[in-house]
């Protein structure tokens, strides 16, 4: 049982049950054969045993992304897209100079010719117009043009792109999301929530049968570069099962996926494993849960709270006034049917849910199904949790339920949440209360609403400091061990994955991140800012970057 490959003289932070320091790793086959002190893993090398030097450097279990999204990222800034973040552009001129620059050359293309972009900001960059339908038909009279907020809640079309997707007033809305309407019943050119905000982005978010693998791998070899090896993809469209099988047997996955199909899309989900069209689970592709939207997006309005918006430049750069509320997507009565359907049939549920009224919609229909279906590991879940209570969270504890913490909204919109929400912005996201009730909890990025990096996602739920340098709510701060399980072991608990990855435990796979320090001894304000030197999936390291011209 010779050693493939031996890293020595690091700093191992295993995250195993006892959270210990190991330093040195073996692997064979693609999993972990041995881990511990220089000379028990020295024990494990053979003749053509590759030993490297790590010069101290430390190495992690491969970030786990909880609530990823990779078969949508993949189009949203993918080399089709239009990426107008504000991370990436910096200024509303700069937004708006990408969209020009693609409207002429658009013109210029010819017929079929399509503008789609994604990361429309108001909240960061205040100086954008009111983005509308009418509007952005000014903008481009001709040219199919269509925009999506950066968090994917919401997105507007031209008039052109109305047309050319054959949508007008007799379009039925798709599921529970919306194409709203005036007052006559013509459509605005806006919709809401996934399926509706998917169609009017029109064929370039898209990637269909022949671009699907060279999308994927451009994609996953992005997350790899920060230190993910495996992700959840919490939007998987039923369509992509088959395309997802013939980008394994061609490539050489750089990340693990966790597949959790979204509710609405088919009428019916066959039980796991019962499924032609999904195909086989595998150690890479494995279909985990179902996914569905409970409530929408602060930065659009749609969260059911208890409490209304500020009277504040914040909301009215989103459109609102202030006290508004939003509400659910559902009644209780319409969320308990769809996931005593789903989980009745074997899967795991994974609710979207951000306003405090949601929460308790949602932690209600769970104890009803988790009655009427017993299970004993249902692991069901709630992501984001934006205005959840401490009493909410302790209540979730108590039924089995996990958290997804979506706490990288403090780092880049803080101190506009606080405008927003005023002194109930304190608690968003509040993963001290879970850390206090010894609740298994995730961190995650949301991809591509947050870019991926989960070093500043532990940074921020440590500090929970806002861009300004304000604190939201010190109270619930959470510990660097807390941080790293949640962004490692106990992010693969929720993903069910915890017996194959996100702790160095021989017989696991063989998937690390080598960092150039360790977190254990820098300053928390520090953190986000280490760098990733390596990233090794089954064994193997995954190469640097990938050009778009492979894709």
């Amino acid at each position: 049982m010779n050693a493939t490959t031996i890293l020595h003289n690091a700093i191992i932070l295993t995250v195993d049950p006892d959270f210990g320091t190991a330093e040195a790793i073996a692997f064979k086959d693609g999993k972990i054969l041995a881990v511990g002190s220089t000379e028990h893993v020295m024990e494990t090398a053979g003749p053509d045993t590759e030993i490297r030097d790590l010069e101290g450097n430390t190495v992690l279990p491969g970030f786990v992304e909880a609530h990823g999204h990779p078969t949508a990222e993949m189009n949203f800034i993918g080399p089709d897209a239009i990426d107008i973040r504000a991370s990436l552009c910096g200024s509303a001129e700069a937004v708006l100079e990408k969209l020009r620059a693609a409207v002429a050359e658009a013109e210029t293309a010819g017929p079929g010719a399509w503008v789609a972009a994604f990361g429309w900001d108001p909240l960061l960059l205040p100086e954008l117009p009111r983005i509308s339908g009418t509007w952005l038909s000014e903008f481009s009279p001709t040219v199919p043009l269509s925009v999506m907020h950066y968090s994917a809640h919401s997105a507007w079309a031209n008039d052109a792109a109305l047309q050319a997707l054959g949508l007008d007033r007799n379009s039925e809305d798709p599921g529970a999301s919306q194409y709203l309407r005036d007052e006559a019943g013509e459509l605005t050119g806006e919709a809401l929530e996934i399926p509706a905000v998917m169609n009017f982005m029109g064929p370039k978010m898209h990637a269909g049968a022949e671009k699907f693998s060279g999308f994927l791998d451009f994609e996953l070899r992005r997350m790899a570069a920060a230190g993910v090896t495996t992700t959840g993809d919490l939007a998987f469209h039923p369509d992509s099962y088959p395309l997802m099988q013939e980008y394994q047997r061609a490539h050489e996955p750089p990340a693990r996926i966790r597949s959790y199909e979204m509710s609405g899309i088919r009428e019916s989900i066959p039980a796991p494993g019962t499924d032609p069209l999904m195909g086989p689970g595998t150690a890479m592709f494995r279909p985990t849960g179902v996914k569905v939207w409970t409530d929408g997006s602060p930065w659009v309005g749609n969260i059911e709270t208890s409490f209304g918006y500020e009277d504040s430049v914040q909301t009215e750069s989103i459109g609102l006034s202030a006290g508004h509320q939003g509400c659910s997507n559902y009644t209780e009565e319409q969320l308990l049917a769809i996931c005593r359907q789903h989980y009745a049939n074997g899967w795991q549920m994974a609710c979207h849910v951000h306003g405090d009224i949601a929460v308790d919609t949602v932690l209600s229909v769970f104890e009803q199904v988790q009655r009427e279906f017993p299970r004993a590991d249902g692991r069901l879940r709630m992501e984001h949790c934006g205005s959840i209570t401490p009493e909410q969270v302790k209540r979730a504890w108590e039924l089995g339920v996990g958290i997804s913490f979506f706490v990288a909204h403090i780092h880049y919109y803080g101190d506009i949440l606080s405008g927003l929400f005023g002194e109930n912005a304190e608690a968003w996201t509040p993963a001290g209360a879970a850390a206090e009730v010894g609740m298994r909890f995730s961190l995650h990025n949301d991809p591509p609403v947050t870019p991926e990096s989960p070093l500043i996602n532990m940074q921020a739920a440590i500090l929970r400091q806002t861009p300004s340098g304000k604190v939201l709510g010190p109270q619930f701060r959470i510990g660097i061990r807390d941080a790293l399980k949640a962004q490692t072991i106990d992010a693969a608990w929720q993903l069910f994955s915890d017996h194959e990855v996100g702790s160095l435990e021989a017989g696991k796979l063989a998937d690390i991140v080598i960092l150039e320090r360790n977190p254990l001894e820098v300053p928390a304000t520090e953190l986000g800012d280490i760098r990733i030197l390596e990233t090794w999936v089954n064994g193997r390291r995954i190469p640097a970057g990938i050009s778009v011209d492979a894709v």
